[in-house]
């Protein structure tokens, strides 16, 4: 029994040696996806950069959300709205395209051609310039919203402004392209001008009011517009003005009037009023349908929403009564995506660890990191765990020796399917070339795999081992005491025999 105690302390102590050996290899693998998600709750694979498809800068555009042209929205592009023909949600502080539906199909703007109207304005008068009123005005689509205004009148052009965009008039386009450009031929080149200049490339206007069949834009063009145009100061205090009193003229009295963009005026129709929102345009034409585009903030986000075409329904009893408006209740809809949804993360950090890259014939490996900082929209319970980074390493791989600050790497951030930002990736710190030894990285590592291996082997040879005598011990100790019993039980006897 002796020499049986002696053989298994002497296995478990090999057990245990082969225990240790084991973690230790493990911690020696140079297995490059192991050091995923070290520094990062976002999982990173490393590829090569010999077969780019699209070069750096535009996959967060072509297969992704950012900036204005981004292709593959956060929140998709399936139709999240009841009607509307084309739809575009952005951030403007990230520049992130949240959620797009038919963005670049052309659709006739309306009403919403005001806008630019009055950037054009704007860049060729000062408010307090003076327009009269000359006999086109009178000119204007049969039926259409107008403001009274008479052969001769003389009104300023920021009366005329607040005219164009609280009331949507339409002699007032007219007015002030005839004040601007001598004819409205000639403002109407003027327009397209500015929307080229805005980036626009898919918008071409035939009036200075919208009410015709030849002007187009798309929703993404119509974000654009609204964004060029706010940038102009008084125009977007225009575009947020709720009441406006207009001075009496040499031929007409004292006016006042209130916008029509039900969502900043919580005196005409409640429900569809938001604080959130800012300002904007909005249109109606039976034929075209109804549009809105509008500004919107809250914290740190800052949107643009545009809906084109959204249909409207009216009370069969009362004709001139909506019962769906369209523009104002699918722009509500957007509004909630926006805010009761997203939010802003900041994904990158400058001087933030990304990850280790292998470097052919280097002492070590190379620590990436960014130095830049990129904020993005993400869902509101975004799991960060989602969050992948792809990189990939520079053309031809990377060979020692590599300096600090040297560019190593590009790297790809996405969510779900969109490509959400992309940045370069620079060494930490200088990887210096290695000692010839004569023993390389590759045979070392085969080395270690082989020592593992044998140690393994031993280890489970010992635990088969162990196992067997630990069941002739439990075995032994079993016949033990039934032997210890039967000898009991004789003497027990015998003693009741005397």
């Amino acid at each position: 029994m002796k020499k049986m105690k002696g053989l298994t302390l002497f296995l478990c102590l090999c057990l245990a040696m082969q225990m240790v050996a084991i973690p230790s290899a493990a911690t020696e693998s140079t297995d490059p996806t192991q050091s995923n998600q070290v520094t990062m709750p976002a999982q990173s694979v490393v590829s090569s950069q010999t077969a780019a498809q699209v070069p750096f800068g535009m996959a967060c555009i072509q297969n992704g959300c950012r900036t204005i042209e981004g292709m593959m929205p956060l929140a998709g592009s399936d139709r999240k709205l009841a009607s509307a023909q084309g739809a575009f949600l952005f951030e403007t502080n990230t520049e992130t395209v949240v959620y797009s539906y038919n963005p670049d199909e052309q659709i006739s703007p309306g009403s919403l051609t005001k806008l630019v109207t009055a950037a054009v304005t704007l860049q060729n008068c000062a408010l307090e310039d003076v327009v009269i009123v000359t006999g086109d005005v009178h000119r204007r689509p049969s039926g259409s919203i107008h403001a009274g205004l008479k052969t001769d009148e003389e009104l300023t052009v920021k009366d005329l402004l607040h005219f164009l965009l609280l009331e949507s008039a339409n002699d007032a386009a007219i007015a002030l392209a005839i004040h601007v450009a001598g004819s409205r031929e000639s403002f109407v080149t003027l327009m397209n001008q500015w929307a080229r200049s805005a980036g626009c490339v898919a918008t071409e206007f035939g009036s200075v009011h919208g009410l015709d069949d030849n002007s187009k834009t798309t929703a993404r063009d119509m974000t654009k517009i609204l964004i060029a145009a706010t940038q102009d100061e008084t125009l977007k205090e225009i575009l947020g003005t709720l009441y406006y009193e207009m001075p009496a003229t040499n031929k007409n009295e004292a006016r006042s009037f209130r916008t029509i963009n039900y969502m900043i005026d919580k005196g005409t129709i409640e429900d569809f009023y938001d604080d959130r929102v800012t300002g904007g345009v909005t249109s109606y034409v039976q034929s075209y349908g109804a549009s809105l585009a509008v500004t919107m903030e809250s914290n740190d986000m800052h949107f643009v929403g545009v809906v084109l075409g959204c249909t409207r329904t009216f009370n069969p009893d009362v004709s001139w009564k909506p019962i769906i408006y369209g523009n104002f209740n699918e722009m509500t809809d957007l509004l909630k995506l926006a805010f009761n949804n997203y939010k802003i993360n900041r994904i990158i950090y400058e001087g933030m660890t990304l990850d280790q890259f292998t470097v052919a014939g280097g002492e070590c490996d190379a620590v990436g990191q960014a130095m830049v900082n990129v904020d993005s929209v993400v869902p509101i319970n975004a799991n960060m765990n989602n969050l992948y980074m792809n990189f990939s390493i520079t053309d031809g791989g990377l060979t020692a020796p590599v300096e600090q600050g040297e560019l190593i790497a590009t790297m790809q951030i996405r969510y779900l399917d969109s490509v959400m930002a992309e940045a370069e990736v620079y060494a930490m710190g200088d990887v210096s070339v290695a000692e010839d030894n004569g023993i390389t990285v590759h045979s070392t590592q085969i080395q270690g795999a082989a020592t593992s291996g044998i140690l393994s082997a031993i280890g489970t040879i010992c635990v088969i081992v162990l196992g067997l005598v630990a069941a002739y011990l439990a075995l032994n100790a079993y016949m033990r005491s039934r032997m210890r019993a039967r000898r009991r039980k004789r003497r027990a006897d015998r003693r009741r025999n005397y």
